[in-house]
């Protein structure tokens, strides 16, 4: 009898936890229990680590950045940012996508940001550190998936081509993972690694924008057409 009560425990136990789950990861990501929290400049960031002063110098190199873009909104600095240690926190809000460095939720603008250094001003996709990039640069990238919703519809997501999304939130970020001269070893190699497609589609869109005198409305549009 008392096996059975136990197991009805667990049960309930496991549906309160599913029953939470979806909201937590999809609206209040708060209730995954971020300790520590800062407002830096206009943007809230809540950490499961103290936050160290350097986020202040963080946040002002991805706002430059994003600044530049021809289709700001400065609502996107109020949003939100979320920085995990890359555990149980990251795979809840990430819905397991282990590979990324970051990403923006669809529902509210909030960046769930992976395994970071602010000191280092670095971010991984990886427990064994392989891959890294610039924390400023994702945090940069991930608000101008944010400009590409304000700008061109909710659904711009699903609209537009992948290439043309990731390249100019690159092209915004300043750079991506690879350098030329990684990316031309890596093609030499034979890799077909992820981090090419990226780097692909952001010179392609920094192209784009050459030829077409660099609107970002005739970017999307080519890229909608093609």
């Amino acid at each position: 009898m008392n096996g059975r009560r136990t197991l009805w425990i667990v049960a309930a136990l496991l549906l309160v936890v599913a029953a939470l789950y979806l909201p937590a990861s999809l609206f209040f990501p708060r209730m995954l229990f971020f300790p520590h929290r800062a407002m830096v400049g206009e943007t809230p960031i809540y950490s499961s680590t103290p936050i160290p002063p350097e986020m202040e110098d963080v946040v002002a190199r991805a706002d430059a950045r994003v600044r530049e873009s021809a289709i700001f909104d400065p609502a996107v600095l109020r949003q939100p940012i979320f920085l995990t240690d890359g555990g149980l926190r990251w795979r809840i809000l990430s819905f397991g996508a282990g590979t990324s460095f970051g990403l923006t939720r669809s529902f509210g603008g909030s960046k769930v940001i992976n395994r970071s250094s602010v000191a280092g001003d670095r971010v991984w996709n990886s427990a064994d550190g392989t891959a890294s990039r610039s924390l400023s640069g994702v945090i940069a990238h991930e608000r101008t998936h944010l400009l590409i919703r304000t700008r061109f519809g909710p659904l711009a997501d699903g609209q537009y081509p992948v290439w043309v999304r990731e390249g100019y939130c690159d092209y915004v970020a300043g750079g991506g993972t690879l350098t030329d001269a990684e990316a031309a070893r890596l093609r030499a190699a034979g890799s077909r690694a992820p981090a090419l497609f990226y780097y692909d589609s952001r010179k392609r869109v920094e192209q784009a924008l050459r030829d077409n005198g660099g609107s970002v409305d005739l970017l999307f549009a080519s890229a909608l057409s093609d």
